[in-house]
């Protein structure tokens, strides 16, 4: 005859494990798959909050137009990216030639690259660069002093860009 315990003996009770301890790889799979979604939505959603000028010395000089008392040279430089199915980025770099130790560059304005470039200096301190063709037109006179440009509006919204200018414009979307 076969014995039963008691009802009162629960030491023998175990519980079923749990969904997560039953299958540890693939929730370890499912969390990294998780983290790896939020920090790439994380990355993407905040790029325009910590976007910069900065391009690293990169690109190619295009233009160079000195200014109408030589103390300034307003520089077109253009940096592919994409590869083959990409496009061009223009940026317009503003810097002093008369004082060599004091080399500051200030880039005034980035958008994509439209075909038709010039730069012309209508005062010592504004400067007007055309971008455009037959579709678009982002042209603008800048004050080199107090004013930036960003095609992609994301220097407008940058935090680490707001010492940096006094009025920043972007296109309309």
């Amino acid at each position: 005859m076969k014995q039963y315990s008691q009802a009162s003996d629960s030491s023998n009770i175990s519980l079923p494990k749990s969904w997560i301890r039953r299958h540890p790889i693939f929730t370890t799979f499912a969390l990294l798959i998780l983290v790896l979604f939020a920090a790439l939505f994380l990355y993407f959603w905040l790029r325009p909050y910590f976007s910069t000028f900065d391009r690293s010395e990169k690109g190619e000089l295009s233009y160079s137009m000195p200014s109408r008392n030589g103390e300034y040279t307003a520089e077109i430089y253009g940096m592919p990216y994409g590869g083959a199915a990409g496009g061009v980025t223009m940026w317009v770099d503003v810097k002093k030639t008369n004082a060599p130790e004091d080399s500051t560059v200030k880039t005034i304005y980035r958008s994509e690259h439209h075909g038709n470039n010039h730069l012309e200096w209508e005062s010592e301190n504004t400067l007007r660069i055309e971008n455009w063709n037959e579709y678009t037109d982002e042209s603008i006179t800048l004050n080199t002093d107090e004013e930036i440009y960003d095609g992609r509006g994301w220097a407008c919204k940058s935090l680490r860009m707001k010492d940096q200018y006094v009025r920043c414009l972007a296109p309309e979307k």
